[in-house]
């Protein structure tokens, strides 16, 4: 009866584990307004958005929102600095500098109609030679 029980609580880590998606981040728009795309474009149900500056080793949040309420918001975009409709600021909006170095995470729940799981997006991202380049995708969340 053991060995039956610890299969069961290890089964349920892997399929509570397999139960989150990870959605890709992409970044366009001016120094001054750049906009964070999900999944290619594709509207996303988006709970929270967090731009930060990494500084040394450490990244400074400059920039959050939430969705009001515990339900997430359908997007496909965010414009840095602009609260979309049935979103709270968390972290007012800091100017970018063209040299810094960012990293905007979100997240949310995904849509299927027969399973919601939440989904985590990041990507690390510099503005050079007039656009927004990448630096990494999907990179680790601190």
């Amino acid at each position: 009866m053991r060995g039956w029980t610890g299969a069961v609580a290890v089964g349920g880590v892997l399929a509570l584990s397999a139960c989150s998606a990870m959605l890709s981040l992409s970044i366009s728009g001016g120094l001054d307004r750049p906009e964070v795309t999900f999944d290619e474009g594709r509207r996303a149900c988006v709970s929270d958005l967090s731009v930060y500056e990494k500084t040394g080793d450490a990244y400074a949040p400059l920039w959050s929102i939430e969705a009001a309420g515990r339900h997430c918001v359908m997007l496909r975009r965010v414009v840095y600095g602009q609260t979309p409709a049935g979103f709270a600021v968390k972290t007012p909006a800091a100017p970018l500098q063209a040299q810094g170095v960012y990293q905007a995470v979100g997240r949310g729940v995904t849509t299927h109609p027969l399973m919601k799981a939440p989904w985590l997006g990041s990507v690390v991202f510099h503005f050079h030679d007039d656009q927004w380049r990448i630096v990494q995708q999907g990179a680790e969340p601190f």
